[in-house]
């Protein structure tokens, strides 16, 4: 039994490393270079910076569980925050590698952008945008909502009831600075507007060689209002409040903007996964449970359930 994953993230990772323990052959499919979805990295000439999901928490124990062995694995630690009540998880050395332990072994086929996915016979055949077709018994796609209804209408009758999932996007500003911001908070949240959230990367664990990188995000409202705005006048106006909550900066050395289309889930189908048994297709992700990376584990691990006791019977 060969089952297809598209989307590496920790929904589509999560299923993935279900089904290969279970001795199942699994091929995940990824579209960009990295993996973790929004556990994000982005490294560049001036240190990395975590510039999707900033940290995660921890309430189901399977997944309490799995941030220890990741912790254990040196693929993620604990970020001490004081006023906060539960424990603050981030992937060491960045975002991305949270997910590290959950890749361990698989066959993983990065830039690979999925065109279009349709039965073959009794098979699920996926054909890429590089030109090569792939064919498995079983595929799950674990992608943000909207691109799996884009992908999979008039496929299946999974994807009729997507529209009903709600994103809220995210505008993200990097900053490396020459020299350290000595009167700002390390670390700022607010609920909306262009600062909601201020971190410096180096606050974090296994990140003291990054010095002076500061990570802005807008909030959801004032994403939403300047989404479809070119990057350069996004990023203006990030910088321009930034330094409005900090001060006046010191010389920035590198500058960089990135928009999170579907950063954060606004509202969830409140189910743990999608699974039609009679075509062996089934989709995961935070938009299933809820705005958490949690969910999206939760989430690739139940649909890995549903495809093991399917196969079982």
């Amino acid at each position: 039994m060969t089952t297809i994953i598209i989307g590496a993230g920790m929904a589509g990772l999560t299923c993935a490393r279900h089904l290969a323990d279970a001795g199942e052959d699994v091929i995940v499919l990824e579209k960009g270079r990295g993996l973790g979805g929004r556990l994000a990295t982005r490294r560049t000439g001036h240190g990395s910076f975590d510039h999707g999901a900033q940290y995660v928490t921890a309430r189901d124990p399977g997944f309490t569980a799995y941030l220890d062995r990741a912790g254990a694995a040196r693929s993620a630690a604990p970020w001490e925050q004081l006023g906060v009540d539960r424990t603050w998880w981030v992937g060491a050395p960045g975002m991305s590698k949270l997910v590290a332990p959950l890749a361990e072994g698989l066959d993983i086929r990065k830039s690979c952008r999925v065109g279009s996915v349709r039965r073959a016979g009794q098979r699920w055949a996926v054909a890429c945008e590089d030109g090569e077709t792939l064919e498995a018994d079983r595929l799950a796609v674990a992608i943000p909502a909207p691109q799996a209804a884009t992908l999979l209408t008039g496929v299946t009758p999974l994807a009729d009831g997507l529209d009903g999932v709600r994103y809220a996007p995210c505008w993200t500003l990097m900053l490396s600075l020459a020299e350290p911001l000595e009167q700002a908070p390390r670390v700022y949240r607010a609920s909306d507007g262009p600062c909601a959230w201020i971190a410096c990367d180096a606050t974090k664990p296994g990140r003291a060689g990054d010095g002076e990188n500061w990570v802005i995000q807008a909030g959801p409202g004032w994403s939403e209002t300047h989404l479809e705005e070119p990057a350069d006048t996004v990023s203006r106006l990030l910088h321009d409040a930034f330094e409005s909550w900090a001060g006046a900066l010191p010389q920035i050395k590198a500058s960089q903007v990135h928009r999170w289309r579907y950063a954060r889930v606004l509202k969830a189908l409140e189910i743990p996964c999608l699974w039609d048994g009679e075509t062996g297709i089934g989709l995961a992700g935070d938009w299933c449970l809820g705005p958490r990376v949690e969910a999206a584990f939760m989430s690739g691990r139940a649909l890995a359930g549903r495809m093991m006791d399917a196969q079982s019977r």
